[in-house]
């Protein structure tokens, strides 16, 4: 009498949701699939991203107007929008934020407006913030400051270091 349910295209496990959450997809797939039309329009970063994968080690600074998400190592500093630092992921330097996510290892000056620190993390930084949180089982290593806006002390360039 009933006929067995279909399994649902969007449903892939948790690795695709979790990826999803953390890079949306672009703007063009909200068209192909009227499902995501809706999440897609309330969305502020669309698929402006660049990964560092696994596989790579990066000496040097970074800087995105985007969201870049680490999987390797990067021995330097990095400025962008958001930035997520993965399980078995090393970051040696500053970081300079809208919003950090941690589950790898960090050393450095952190500067962001949200940072978040997940179980697998082990920081060894000083952290100045406005909104922090951690996991149990973070580990931590270092300082919390306190800012209303972190980001502001470092936007200002003394007049000396410009050109």
């Amino acid at each position: 009498m009933f006929s067995p349910r279909k399994a649902d295209a969007h449903t892939n496990g948790a690795t695709t949701m979790e990826a999803e959450r953390a890079f949306p997809a672009p703007a063009t797939a909200a068209f192909n699939a009227p499902s995501q039309a809706i999440s897609v329009s309330t969305r502020s970063r669309e698929a402006n991203y660049s990964i560092i994968n696994e596989w790579l080690k990066m000496k040097g600074d970074l800087e995105s107007e985007g969201d870049i998400l680490v999987k390797g190592k990067v021995l330097g500093n990095i400025k962008c929008n958001l930035l997520i630092i993965d399980v078995d992921a090393l970051v040696e330097g500053g970081i300079t934020a809208d919003e950090v996510v941690i589950r790898g290892k960090t050393k450095g000056v952190i500067n962001a407006t949200k940072v978040r620190l997940e179980k697998t993390a082990h920081v060894d930084s000083e952290i100045c913030h406005n909104v922090f949180s951690a996991e149990e089982g973070a580990r931590i290593k270092g300082a919390l400051h306190y800012k209303d806006n972190p980001l502001a002390d470092v936007a200002k360039v003394p007049d000396s270091e410009k050109n």
